[in-house]
């Protein structure tokens, strides 16, 4: 990640990004016990703080449509509108439309390699 970026701010780019190559479709990802679970994780870089919530999609067309939404907080402040886009839950993933794969687990989610945010791994916490 380059010196001086957030992650917010980079999840918020990443976020455009996935939906400019076709992200917002319907699929999903999720959890082996219950893909269905709505999830949080955050990342939290100084002030900053990223939380990610994965989710079925409320107009889904099968059991395994989801979405992601990425709020971005600068202490206690939203920094930017929260971006929703649309996947493919899986047993332990999301999968964006783009093939992008976030691996997911009770305690954890992990930004993909070759991606803006490689290796990022962001923890559970409550949902927004």
């Amino acid at each position: 990640m380059k010196r001086g970026m957030s992650h917010a701010v980079l999840l918020s780019g990443a976020a455009v990004l996935v939906v400019a190559c076709g992200g917002g479709t319907t699929g999903g990802g999720g959890e082996s016990s219950s893909p269905a679970q709505v999830r949080c994780y955050e990342l939290v870089e100084g002030d900053s703080r990223a939380v990610i919530k994965v989710e079925p999609a409320p107009n889904a067309v099968d059991a395994q449509g989801g979405q992601v939404t990425i709020y971005s907080f600068l202490g206690d402040t939203e920094e930017f509108p929260p971006e929703t886009t649309a996947g493919r839950l899986e047993p332990n993933a999301f999968v964006y439309a783009d093939g992008t794969t976030l691996a997911l687990t009770a305690d954890s989610l992990t930004w993909p390699q070759d991606s803006m945010l490689e290796g990022a791994v962001f923890t559970a916490t409550s949902c927004p």
